[in-house]
């Protein structure tokens, strides 16, 4: 399983669509590692439920959504504290 744990952006304010990699902390082993938005999204369409965000105590799965070009973001789950846009940017 990995969590996000920062990201990197294009462009101030960050937005979405100005996300360009995802920081994957290993959390079963796996190493560490800076991922592309393309490679992130590829990698959670073929993984279901084994990444994920944490912030406030609150733990959420990423998820893919369609659009052009596709992207990630948090299941809902009625808080901001752990969407991608509260992590720490680099």
């Amino acid at each position: 399983m990995y969590e996000i744990t920062a990201i990197k952006v294009s462009r101030q304010p960050p937005t979405l669509g100005a996300i360009t990699d995802y920081y994957f902390q290993g959390r079963g082993g796996e190493p560490n590692q800076w991922v592309s938005k393309p490679n992130a999204v590829t990698y959670v369409a073929n993984n279901p439920s084994t990444v994920y965000v944490s912030g406030a105590g609150a733990t959420v799965f990423v998820e893919v959504v369609s659009g052009q070009p596709d992207y990630l973001r948090t299941q809902g789950d009625g808080t901001s504290s752990d969407n991608l846009l509260s992590l720490p940017i680099h």
